[in-house]
C-alpha cells in the first residue's frame, strides 16, 4: 500500500476547509420598500394596546448575568404565577397580567421564552434550560471537528453557534412574525449593543424601520444570541442593513414638539441622529451586535429615554390614549459581588481579572445610576398634581438587597456563565422569593390590587426539622419532627441537605436512633 505524504494530506484538508468556507455566507434578512407603522412587531400596535378593560400596564425587566439572571428571573415568575390578583374585573395570576417584558443578555433568554410561552414558562423553562448544561453543549459544538469549516468562515462565528443552541433547546425556528401572531405571553423587548456606534439596539420594528428590514423574518433565537454575545466569549451577531430604500422618516412627535425642555430636545436630537445612522446602508451595510449589558444591563434605558424624549403633557396624553391609570415596573437585578483575593497580593492582576474589571465596573456603575434616575422619575411623577389619575409603582428586586445570611453570600458569589449546578439554581429561586417577601414596594403593590400575599411562597431555606416536617406531611407519615416507635425515639433532624432532588422530592433520609 503506497504511503500518502502527511503534507499532501494536510494540503487536501486545507483545500477542503477553504472550499467549505466559501459556502458559509451570511444570509440577509428580507428588506422592505415602505414603512408601515401599523404592521410589524412594534409596541404601538401590539395586542396589549387593545385590552380596553385593563387599566393597568405591567412591565417586567430581567437584567443581564447569564444563567444567574435567568434563574433569579424564573424565581420571580414562579411567585407571580402563584400570586392571584384582580385586574380589569378578572381574577388571574399576576404573571398573566404582565404586558411587557424586557430582557438583556442572560435575562433575554427568559424574557423571549416568557413572551413565546406565557404561563407555560413554568415549569418548561426550568426543564429545558435551567436544568440543562447549556454551556457544555455550546463548548462541545465550538470544538467539534464538524463545525471547523463553518467557524473558519469570516461570516460565521461562535455567536452563530450560540443561536443554534438556543434553537435546539428553546426556540426552534420561531421568528418575530410567530411572536407577533401566536405569542402566549407579553410583548418582548430584547436589547443588544451596536458595537459600531456603541449604542443600545432593541429588537422591535421601530429599530428596524430605518434599516428598511422586516424584523418579522428574523429568528427569535438570533436576537437572544445577539443580546447574550459576551465579548471575547462569543462572536458578534451580524445583521444586514438596507437603510435608505424605504422612505423612512423619524416619528413626527420626536421633532414637532415645541414645549420640550432643553434636555428633552437634546435627547430627541441624539435619538434621531442615531436612527439616521441606520438609514445609511452605503457606509453601514452591516450591523454587528454584542451583549446588551454593555449599554443597558438593567433594561431600563428604553423607559428612561421615553421620559426624556417626550414632554410630560405629551407622555401623559399617550398613556391616557390607551386608558392606562396604573403603571407598574418590576426590575429584577441579578448583579453579583464575587469575593476576590485580588487585593491580598502584590502580584499584578492577570488578564482575566483585568477584562472582568473593564467590563463589569462601568456596567455596575451605569446600572446604579439608571436605578437612581428612574426612582427619582417615579417619585416626581407621583408628586405631580397633573398626573393624579395616573399612578406609577416601581419595584426593585436586587440580589444585593438580601439581608446578611448564608443565602446572600452564596448567590452573590455565583459567577456569570451559561450553566449553574442545581443547588445554585434553587438558591436563586429562593432568593427571588425572599426579595419579594421583604420588598415594601411589592407589598404595597399587592395592597393596591387588594390582594393577599401568596401563602404558598417558599422563602429562605427552613430549618432541617421544618423541611422534614413538610416532607413527612406530604407522605402522611408523621405530623411532627419527633416520632415514637416502641421504646425508641427517632429524631428526624439528621436529614441531610442533599436528600432532596431538584423537584423537592425525597431521595433519602438519614435517621439517628436515640435511646429514650
Amino acid at each position: 500500500m503506497p504511503k500518502f505524504p502527511f503534507k499532501s494530506a494536510l494540503s487536501l484538508l486545507s483545500a477542503a476547509l477553504l472550499s467549505a468556507c466559501s459556502l458559509v455566507k451570511y444570509q440577509p434578512v428580507a428588506g422592505i420598500d415602505t414603512v408601515d407603522l401599523q404592521r410589524g412587531y412594534r409596541f404601538e400596535t401590539s395586542r396589549l394596546q387593545h385590552h380596553d378593560e385593563d387599566d393597568t400596564l405591567i412591565v417586567l425587566m430581567f437584567s443581564g448575568g447569564g444563567t444567574r439572571a435567568a434563574a433569579l428571573g424564573y424565581g420571580v415568575l414562579e411567585q407571580l404565577h402563584k400570586q392571584q390578583v384582580t385586574i380589569g374585573g378578572k381574577k388571574q395570576s399576576l404573571m398573566s397580567n404582565v404586558d411587557v417584558v424586557v430582557g438583556v443578555s442572560g435575562g433575554s433568554v427568559l424574557a423571549a421564552y416568557f413572551a413565546l410561552k406565557g404561563e407555560e414558562t413554568i415549569p418548561l423553562f426550568y426543564k429545558r434550560f435551567l436544568h440543562q448544561n447549556f454551556q457544555r453543549q455550546v463548548v462541545k459544538q465550538a470544538f467539534s471537528m464538524s463545525n471547523l469549516p463553518r467557524l473558519a468562515s469570516s461570516e460565521y462565528g461562535r455567536g452563530d453557534l450560540l443561536q443554534e443552541q438556543f434553537e435546539n433547546y428553546l426556540f426552534g425556528k420561531t421568528t418575530f412574525r410567530d411572536l407577533e401572531k401566536n405569542a402566549k405571553g407579553p410583548f418582548a423587548i430584547i436589547s443588544a449593543t451596536d458595537m459600531g456606534i456603541g449604542e443600545r439596539f432593541n429588537f422591535t420594528q421601530e429599530y428596524f424601520d430605518p434599516m428598511c428590514i422586516d424584523l418579522a423574518d428574523l429568528r427569535l433565537a438570533r436576537a437572544v444570541a445577539a443580546s447574550s454575545s459576551v465579548p471575547m466569549v462569543f462572536a458578534p451577531i451580524t445583521l444586514n442593513n438596507n437603510g435608505g430604500h424605504c422612505q423612512y422618516t423619524p416619528p413626527l412627535q420626536l421633532i414637532s414638539d415645541s414645549e420640550a425642555g432643553k434636555k428633552q430636545q437634546q435627547t430627541r436630537k441624539e435619538f434621531i441622529e442615531r436612527f439616521q445612522k441606520y438609514s445609511d446602508s452605503k457606509n453601514r451595510p452591516y450591523i454587528h451586535l454584542i451583549d446588551g449589558g454593555l449599554t443597558d444591563n438593567l433594561g431600563m434605558r428604553s423607559l428612561l429615554d421615553m421620559t426624556e424624549m417626550y414632554p410630560e403633557k405629551l407622555l401623559t396624553h399617550k398613556i391616557k390614549q390607551n386608558k392606562i391609570r396604573h403603571i407598574v415596573v418590576i426590575n429584577v437585578n441579578a448583579q453579583n459581588e464575587v469575593s476576590s483575593d485580588l487585593d491580598k497580593s502584590a502580584a499584578v492582576p492577570g488578564f482575566r481579572d483585568v477584562v472582568s474589571a473593564i467590563v463589569n465596573i462601568p456596567i455596575d456603575q451605569h446600572s446604579q445610576e439608571s436605578l437612581r434616575r428612574f426612582r427619582a422619575f417615579v417619585d416626581q411623577w407621583n408628586k405631580d398634581k397633573q398626573n393624579e389619575d395616573i399612578y406609577f409603582s416601581f419595584v426593585s428586586l436586587n440580589l444585593k438587597d438580601l439581608p446578611p445570611s448564608r443565602l446572600r453570600d452564596k448567590v452573590l458569589n455565583i459567577p456569570t456563565s451559561f450553566y449553574l449546578p442545581p443547588e445554585d439554581v434553587d438558591n436563586l429561586r429562593t432568593a427571588a422569593a425572599e426579595l419579594m417577601k421583604q420588598s415594601l414596594d411589592y407589598r404595597n403593590l399587592l395592597a393596591e390590587f387588594a390582594a393577599h400575599p401568596n401563602p404558598d411562597t417558599i422563602f429562605a431555606a427552613p430549618s432541617r426539622c421544618a423541611r422534614v416536617q413538610a416532607i413527612e406531611r406530604k407522605r402522611k407519615a408523621v405530623a411532627n419532627c419527633f416520632i415514637k416507635y416502641s421504646s425508641v425515639k427517632i429524631y428526624a433532624s439528621s436529614y441531610i441537605s442533599d436528600g432532596l432532588n431538584t423537584q423537592g422530592r425525597l431521595k433519602h433520609l438519614t435517621i439517628n436512633r436515640i435511646q429514650p
